[in-house]
């Protein structure tokens, strides 16, 4: 037997999926004004500093190291992270991996997917944030595979970090990209 939950909040909706099975879907879906599906791509390669992480979430987001570099690229890569949710600090361990290898199927066109591991480096849970571009930015789906059983309270308090996370991104991501790729194009036209 399935139940699905539908809740509608301004322009999020938010579906939450209960089912027999050992996990449960958190979805919230997400409008980027004047944010491109190429900036997105470039954020989840640039993530790499404290203050950049802190960028995202001035308030819940603490810390932010580098645990395990990735090999190429930036699949691979662990970080190491101290965020509040809900008004509890928790230290996540968060691996970017390859999206065609995470349980949760996807639709748009551009894919970022992580786990979040256990002390082993065995994933306990699945984040994936897949979008693609509409006509005023980019529409966003974050989809959490969470263990069942998880407080309602929980997943309100992770809808809402999300739901923050995301509203950041219009007001520093178009700048902070423009900046960066400036920058870029200026030290490759002085070699």
């Amino acid at each position: 037997m399935r139940m699905h939950i539908i809740i509608f909040l301004k322009s999020v909706v938010i579906l939450i999926k209960m089912s027999e099975s050992e996990t449960e879907d958190l979805v919230v879906d997400h409008e980027l004004q004047d944010v491109t599906p190429k900036m997105l791509d470039w954020w989840w390669n640039h993530i790499d500093t404290k203050e950049r992480y802190k960028l995202w979430h001035p308030k819940d987001h603490k810390s932010f190291e580098l645990e395990v570099s990735p090999k190429k690229g930036h699949i691979g890569a662990i970080h190491l992270v101290l965020e509040e949710i809900g008004g509890n600090l928790t230290t996540l361990r968060i691996r970017t991996e390859d999206p065609i290898l995470v349980p949760i199927s996807t639709t748009y066109s551009h894919v970022q997917a992580s786990s979040i591991l256990d002390d082993n480096d065995n994933p306990i849970s699945w984040v994936v944030h897949e979008y693609e571009a509409t006509q005023h930015g980019t529409r966003m789906r974050s989809t959490f595979r969470l263990p069942a059983g998880i407080r309602q309270r929980f997943l309100e308090d992770l809808r809402k970090h999300c739901e923050e996370e995301m509203s950041n991104l219009p007001k520093f991501l178009p700048e902070l990209y423009e900046n960066e790729n400036k920058q870029l194009n200026r030290s490759v036209l002085q070699e």
